[in-house]
This record gives C-alpha cells, structure tokens and sequence, in this order.
C-alpha cells in the first residue's frame, strides 16, 4: 500500500513542482520532471525509513506474549510489503488453502536469503506469524525491536538453557493462541550447492510440546532478489506442500518428524528443480544434489 502511495504522491509532487516552477520550456527540458520523479519518490523512502526509526524507539520488547503491538506490527508489514516492490519481488503462492485458519501453527521452510521470514510473514499475516530469529538479528538497531514488537522470539544459539526456553516460549504463543511461530530447522541460510540441509530436529519440539499443526513450506528464488533488483524482476515461489496434523506425529520422535519433513520438502525441492523452467538454468551441482 505504502508503495503506491509514495508512487502518487512522488507523481503529483513532480507535476506540481513542474507546472509551479514552469521546468519544461521546450522538449530538451523533458528530462528535468523525468529526473524529478526517482528523486521525489526517493525522498518519500528517506522520510519512511527515518519514521520508522523513530517510532522502533517506542516498541516494546514482546517478552511474554502480552506485549505483542499490532500498532507496530502493522507498521512493520507495511514496510515490508514497501521494501520487497523496491526489491521487484514477484511473490507466487501455491496451497495456502490448506494453511488452517482456526488455530495457530508452526511453520517450517527452507532459509535462502534474509528475504525469507519478511515474504512469510507478510503471505501468512493474516495467521499473525512471527518467526524464531538468531539473538544477532534482534540486536540490529531499530529493526530488532520492531521484530520483537512484531511478534518475532530471540534465540541464542550459543546458549543451550536459553534455546530451551525459547522453544517453551515458542510452543505457549502456539498452545495460547497468541501467535502461529516459523522456524528454519536448517539452523542458517543455505549458502551451499545442496538442495537442501540437514536439519536440527530439537526444531520440532516447539511442534510436540505445542500439539500444533505443522505447516510445511518451500520457498525459491530469494537469494536471487539482490543481485537482480536494478535489472529485472524476480519471481519467488512459495509452495505450501502438506500440513502435518498433531495426530500424525503425536507418537513420533522428534528425530522422525525431521526426517519425515526433510524427505517431503527434499523431493518437492528437487521436482521443482527438474520441472520448472525458471530454474533450468540453475547450476548442475545443484541439480545434480537431487
């Protein structure tokens, strides 16, 4: 929304300042409101990033799930939605229908890129997702406390009695119905020629000590929004391929539903890499993975 907004605002502020100031004269004069347009619309993102600044000084940290803003998580959407059209993000959704609508889930995907929480959480808003996020990440000035407002939980990786209540804290937002919680059993973004990483089980815990649903998600193409934003579009696929239900794992370990669940997004993954020709140019090491 703030996209389109900047966009006509940047739109009447350049013919108003053009009719104003009488900028063209003749045609060798088109090119000052056509300069002036990438400038107006630029300032608008200047004034929308300082905005936000200022009010991340106003977030309160979301410590026990009663400090969760909608006020700053709305804001937070918008700014995402705004950065990823800034990005030429072409976002394709496939089984959302299946996503249950009820009841608040744990979400589990593949990690490519720093684009793939901001996408999940604006495709699974309505669910009010929030994702499990590495301590480093919180700590970014202004934009770690508007991730904690925003419903996101810090996890230090480096501490093990920490992860341990984070996955408690985790599993009471489900279980309580405060928040549906995404998480990247990967442990990291895939910066490697395989499909897809092993995965660390102890993830699934959040999943049995809530009895959640586990929404089960692949993404592609995000790792490739930064190199090609100035030059083209890129479309990023986000394919929702099953929904495990409490009763299906209820008796398993958590060993098993990792494996279980790295097997399924595995195959989808590789289909996709030998089927879709947006990824028939992809490199062979990683065809050659599946």
């Amino acid at each position: 929304m703030m996209y389109y907004i900047y966009l006509a605002a940047s739109f009447v502020g350049d013919l108003f300042v053009t009719l104003e100031n009488r900028l063209v004269e003749s045609l060798h004069d088109i090119w000052r409101p056509v300069m002036l347009f990438p400038l107006l619309f630029s300032c608008c993102i200047v004034i929308h990033a300082i905005s936000i600044s200022i009010m991340s000084l106003f977030a309160g940290k979301y410590k026990d799930g009663k400090n969760m803003n909608n006020f700053f998580r709305k804001v937070t959407l918008e700014s995402i939605d705004l950065f990823l059209h800034i990005m030429r993000a072409r976002i394709h959704i496939d089984g959302e229908e299946i996503v249950p609508k009820d009841k608040k889930f744990m979400l589990i995907g593949n990690h490519l890129s720093i684009f793939d929480p901001m996408i999940s959480m604006l495709m699974f808003s309505q669910n009010d997702l929030g994702f499990i996020s590495k301590k480093e990440n919180i700590s970014i000035p202004f934009g770690g406390r508007l991730m904690l407002a925003s419903g996101c939980i810090s996890l230090d990786r480096r501490n093990n009695r920490s992860a341990v209540g984070t996955t408690k804290e985790a599993a009471s937002r489900i279980s309580d119905g405060i928040e549906s919680v995404g998480i990247y059993p990967e442990g990291g973004i895939n910066k490697t020629d395989e499909v897809l990483l092993p995965f660390h089980s102890g993830s699934f815990k959040i999943a049995k000590e809530s009895g959640s649903p586990i929404v089960v998600m692949t993404v592609r193409n995000t790792e490739k929004l930064c190199r090609r934003f100035l030059f083209a579009a890129t479309d990023v696929y986000i394919d929702i391929i099953r929904v495990v239900q409490p009763y299906e794992y209820e008796s398993m370990k958590t060993k098993d539903i990792s494996n279980m669940v790295w097997s399924d997004m595995y195959e989808h993954l590789c289909t996709k890499y030998y089927t879709d020709t947006e990824i028939e140019n992809e490199p062979e090491s990683q065809q050659a993975a599946c």
